[in-house]
């Protein structure tokens, strides 16, 4: 399972919709439906990108350095 889909099946866990979630964390309903189908590409880099998964991930019951710590395993950049 990518990232994209742990993060889908956390907040489908949480009984949360995209909306939900968007309104929880302030971020585009589109840019959280991009991040869950494993594209990170408009987060605007990696700073953004682990700053909006600690920003979802209290929100779907997750934790955050696990996520990030995927996030770089699959999408990092950064050397």
């Amino acid at each position: 399972m990518n990232l994209g889909e742990v993060l889908g099946s956390a907040r489908a866990a949480a009984r949360l919709s995209i909306e939900d979630l968007s309104a929880l964390t302030s971020i585009r309903s589109r840019l959280l439906i991009e991040i869950e189908s494993n594209n990170f590409s408009h987060c605007g880099g990696d700073i953004y990108a682990r700053g909006h998964l600690r920003n979802i991930a209290p929100k779907i019951g997750l934790d955050a350095n696990k996520l990030i710590r995927l996030y770089d395993t699959e999408h990092s950049i950064e050397s």
